[in-house]
């Protein structure tokens, strides 16, 4: 009978070889994998040379030999990934940051139609924000869409502006111009404000999330103007960053980059959301 412990040792290497590469952005080299694993240069050279035969490893640079995961190891990595594992993530860090700032946080898609909620947390305050999953959040008014707008080209952003700008409230800002400008505002600043524009009683703040391929998510919060009131505009913002940094690392994660779930024009479509929400 084969002792578990002489298979275990063979493929524990062979996994940890694909453990690195994998944690790696630009590849490894044989020298760089030997350092890190403590592995003899002869016994590193096989375990590669195996690994590239099964199509679970490729060169990615043939001057320098560096290694990259290979087409097999990449297809197997997409069959374990289930379209909403991003949508996961994305709540784990919500939860995290409502936990945080005690009021509601989301992440917010843009689609070729609309920007909506894919991720809520909302906080235990009686007085919430009726800011759901799925929930649209209007273009010309949400901090969460204006500053996704911000990181658009101008074509896009007149496209998502085009039609007559709902007055939602009062403050609701409807002049194609006076949005454009206020978008590029916030493109300048680096976050995306609310203040009455889609419930004349909250106010909202927004930070873009950067992906390989672009920007098409940002995260917000959102509150009683009177609650948010009580902290510097740098707290919320410094928190959101936050957020956005570890959405950032997971979308530069493999097989979960914008290229899987980026929204431009050959983007495809998520479920469309029915409802407006504030923020």
């Amino acid at each position: 009978m084969t002792n578990a412990n002489d298979v275990s040792g063979p493929l524990d290497r062979y996994l940890s070889i694909l453990e690195v590469v994998l944690a790696s952005k630009q590849g490894l080299t044989l020298a760089e994998l030997c350092k890190i694993l403590d592995l003899p240069k002869p016994t590193a050279h096989r375990l590669v040379s195996a690994l590239g035969s099964a199509k679970a490893l490729e060169v990615a640079d043939e001057g320098l030999k560096t290694y990259r995961v290979g087409a097999r190891m990449s297809r197997m990595l997409q069959l374990g990934r289930s379209d909403s594992a991003l949508i996961n993530y994305c709540q784990v860090v919500c939860n995290e940051l409502v936990s945080e700032l005690e009021e509601t946080c989301y992440v917010v898609k843009l689609t070729p139609q609309s920007a909506h909620t894919i991720a809520v947390a909302v906080t235990e305050h009686g007085y919430r924000m009726h800011v759901g999953e799925g929930a649209v959040m209007p273009m010309h008014a949400a901090a969460s869409s204006k500053i996704l707008l911000a990181h658009q080209d101008d074509t896009s952003r007149r496209r998502y502006l085009s039609g007559p700008l709902e007055k939602l409230t009062p403050f609701t800002i409807t002049s194609v111009r006076q949005v454009l400008s206020e978008i590029e505002k916030a493109k300048k600043d680096g976050y995306a404000t609310c203040v009455g524009e889609v419930d004349p009683s909250t106010k909202a703040y927004a930070v873009p999330v950067s992906s390989p391929v672009g920007v098409f998510y940002s995260v917000g919060v959102t509150g009683p103007q009177f609650r948010i009131d009580k902290r510097p505009m740098a707290y919320w913002i410094d928190h959101l960053r936050d957020a956005a940094q570890k959405l950032e690392r997971i979308l530069e994660m493999p097989h979960l980059d914008g290229a899987q779930f980026s929204t431009g024009p050959r983007g495809a479509t998520a479920r469309r959301p029915e409802r407006k929400a504030a923020g």
